[in-house]
């Protein structure tokens, strides 16, 4: 969460969960088959396990995981796993405590490793996401590397988008995917591609003597937005096709207003119709510039 000009919304104007299972059934019935419940921070959503296990409920649905920064998750995990969360993505930037109170404004380095040990004990799928900025962690590239090699973990690098609520995206903060695998590669061990889903985000690779896998979503060097079959409800039922999409559509006044499933539906092809080429677009246009979007609302 950024320090400066939070806005926080008004109780009222968060989705209930009846609207987001009511939201999620529709979109099953679009074709949609995984789930992601993320943010914002899930965690901090009163008696999250209760969503959980409606959305485990919907049929057609295949997969539900979460994305999560970890702070509070340790104390909920059986509950969330026997709700039938199935897998999560904890984010974790850094080992160091000192610099993950700098980045993140808390202390809280430990509690997010307990919840890593926590989850993977409970039978989750664990995936670390770091996002990793020139001068503030790029140092730590190799130490992560490791940590998947030493742990099974999947650790995936993001190249730093602006999407930064507090504003201090520069191109100069990109450390680039190409760069991560030379530094890694000098430093661990040769990377070798694995095959790869092209809808997903994440580009992975396996060590040359097979032991750990480690990702790559390189948003700003290597746009995928081809490929991109994501889309995003925020807490306020806002409709996003990308994340560099703003303000959305607003998907909560026809949940409210008595619009019923078919019409949402309709409403919703629509609205993906009208899907923005993405990031790429913007880079063309050389319109990079911070707070683009906020990813705090939008979650990971």
């Amino acid at each position: 969460m950024p320090s400066n000009n939070t806005e926080w919304f008004e109780q009222n104007n968060v989705l209930t969960y009846e609207e987001i299972v009511r939201l999620a059934r529709i979109f099953v019935g679009l074709g949609v088959e995984k789930i992601r419940v993320t943010g914002g921070e899930p965690t901090v959503r009163r008696d999250i396990e209760k969503l959980i296990s409606m959305l485990s409920k919907i049929e057609g649905l295949k997969k539900i995981s979460m994305t999560t920064n970890g702070l509070l998750f340790s104390d909920m995990v059986s509950k969330l796993r026997e709700a039938g969360l199935e897998s999560v993505n904890i984010s974790l930037d850094t080992f160091k405590a000192d610099r993950f109170k700098a980045m993140g404004g808390v202390d809280g380095l430990d509690k997010v490793l307990l919840s890593i040990n926590a989850a993977a004990n409970a039978g989750m799928k664990v995936k670390i996401n770091t996002v990793v900025m020139r001068g503030w962690n790029d140092d730590e590239v190799v130490g992560f590397a490791e940590f998947a090699r030493d742990t099974g973990y999947t650790v995936r690098f993001i190249e730093f988008m602006p999407l930064d609520g507090t504003g201090i995206w520069v191109p100069d903060l990109v450390f680039s995917k190409k760069e991560m695998i030379e530094r890694i590669s000098e430093n661990v061990n040769k990377l070798v591609p694995l095959h790869n889903d092209p809808s997903e985000p994440a580009m992975l690779y396996s060590f040359a003597d097979g032991k750990g896998t480690i990702g790559f979503i390189p948003s700003m060097t290597e746009p995928f937005c081809g490929s991109c079959d994501r889309i995003r409800i925020t807490a306020d039922g806002k409709f996003l096709g990308c994340l560099f999409e703003s303000p959305g559509f607003d998907l909560k006044s026809l949940l409210r207003s008595g619009k019923s499933d078919g019409e949402i539906a309709k409403y919703i092809l629509e609205c993906l119709r009208k899907k923005p080429e993405g990031v790429i677009s913007i880079i063309r246009a050389n319109a990079l510039r911070p707070t683009m979007n906020k990813m705090f609302t939008i979650g990971g």
